[in-house]
């Protein structure tokens, strides 16, 4: 008798290690899982949304860098694009554009197919 219930409690006291061992394993896996950058992953409610396009260029005068930041204004409201290199290149300010992809919070990402963002009209001269 005294030697099962050492065998219980030698069991017993691998489990919480092995409970984090599963828990480390399932966050790698978690983290690998991660698209790559200009593959969104799709979060949120899909849905299409016609707007505005509008771009902030965020200079970094020390490393000689810049980023360009697109958002869609819908409506008087504002929402933060996530493109495809590719979407984004054919993108300028100003122009009316239709998106595919998934909403979530103020977080816009777009279907990363070519179809996905649609040109309605040119930007402003």
């Amino acid at each position: 008798m005294q030697r099962r219930l050492r065998e219980t409690l030698a069991v017993m006291q691998r489990v919480p290690i092995l409970l984090s061992v599963a828990a480390i394993v399932f966050a790698a896996a978690v983290g690998l899982a991660r698209p790559t950058a200009g593959q969104p992953a799709p979060a949120g409610s899909p849905l299409t949304i016609e707007g505005a396009v509008v771009m902030s260029v965020e200079d970094d005068f020390q490393t000689g860098r810049a980023t360009r930041r697109y958002f869609l204004n819908h409506s008087g409201r504002h929402f933060d694009l996530v493109l495809t290199p590719g979407q984004a290149a054919g993108l300028q300010p100003g122009m009316t554009v239709r998106i595919t992809g998934w909403l979530a919070g103020r977080v816009l990402t777009a279907d990363p197919s070519d179809e996905s963002v649609v040109v309605l009209h040119p930007a402003p001269r």
